[in-house]
């Protein structure tokens, strides 16, 4: 073997020596990095933050009410028989648009349910005795509404044409004389509420109405009643948003 051949030799050990040392530098390197810790939820919502709720567009429901109101209950010659204490629960259907800009949010509503509102009332010694029944039995609203959105939660006051339907019975025994009438009315209703969706297509919401519908004059025999249509309802109700 020549000279030449033994360096040639030689510088190849070397450079193979070297290249595994390297490799062994690297993968022990590799090995002593640390694991990447993972995120935190509060790193996560940032990364992916949660989408603003809008209250724009149709939405449908249901509502389920306690009512309660008050109707002096009279007979001309000007007597009052008593105060009928209307009060009971019922329940209907709800549909509505809202358009939302800013934090502001209108819209329209419209309503309809049954009602079992009522009231008995008895005098033994009016008339020789005269009973009255009073009964609301049910109510339609059509009404804007106007409010203030912060985020998911809504505050709003609300205002329009109420209908609703009375039933209001009264008999007398001296001279005797008895009326029935179920009658359509039509008049208005305000109120206020609140509303939260806890989901993108779900909310709930609690709700205060006034309504006062117009009054009526009933004649039978040699009597005449006026009737009043005025109830508070109070309700809660689910959403269902398109």
């Amino acid at each position: 073997m020549t000279f030449h051949s033994k360096t040639v030799g030689a510088l190849l050990t070397c450079a193979a020596i070297t290249a595994f040392a390297g490799a062994a530098d690297a993968a022990d390197m590799l090995r002593r990095v640390p694991p990447a810790t993972p995120l935190t939820q509060a790193e996560v919502a940032y990364v992916q933050p949660s989408r603003a709720f809008n209250w724009t567009g149709f939405y449908g429901g249901g509502y389920v009410e306690y009512g309660f109101g008050k109707d002096r209950v009279g007979i001309a010659p000007p007597v009052a028989i008593g105060m009928a204490n209307v009060n009971g629960f019922g329940g209907g259907l709800t549909a509505g648009y809202n358009y939302q800009t800013g934090n502001f949010v209108v819209g329209l509503e419209a309503d309809i349910g049954l009602s079992n509102m009522h009231d008995r009332v008895t005098n033994a010694l009016l008339f020789g005795g005269s009973v009255a029944n009073v009964k609301y039995d049910w109510f339609a609203t059509v009404r804007p509404r106007v409010g203030y959105a912060i985020d998911n939660l809504l505050l709003y006051a609300t205002g329009g044409l109420a209908v609703g339907g009375i039933d209001n019975r009264i008999a007398v025994t001296a001279p005797a004389g008895a009326m029935s009438s179920k009658t359509t009315r039509v008049g208005f209703a305000v109120g206020a509420g609140v509303e939260y969706a806890f989901t993108q297509q779900l909310s709930v919401k609690a709700e205060y109405l006034y309504t006062n519908l117009e009054t009526r004059t009933h004649t039978f025999g040699p009597y005449s009643t006026r009737s009043i249509g005025v109830a508070n309802h109070v309700r809660i109700g689910l959403n269902y948003h398109f």
